[in-house]
């Protein structure tokens, strides 16, 4: 119940972003390359994960893009 909570609250700030060109960032788990992919389309400024170290590798490097830990997050607010 406080699960649905929370995601309904999330959901009630986001925003549905398209995708109009595929980067490609070629990371080395091919089902993670969508999470860059989106980030750079929403103009975000950072991934949240416990996969830095995965997402980190990227061939194609976004600068103004963090890849942060959820630790970290909870320490920018």
């Amino acid at each position: 119940m406080e699960r649905e909570e929370v995601f309904d609250i999330f959901m009630g700030v986001c925003d549905w972003t398209h995708i109009y060109y595929g980067w490609r960032p070629n990371l080395a788990d091919e089902s993670d390359n969508h999470l860059i992919e989106l980030a750079v389309a929403g103009g975000v400024e950072a991934i949240v994960t416990r996969n830095v170290r995965d997402l980190l590798r990227a061939e194609l490097h976004f600068p103004a893009l963090a890849v942060i830990t959820p630790v970290q997050c909870l320490r920018r607010i």
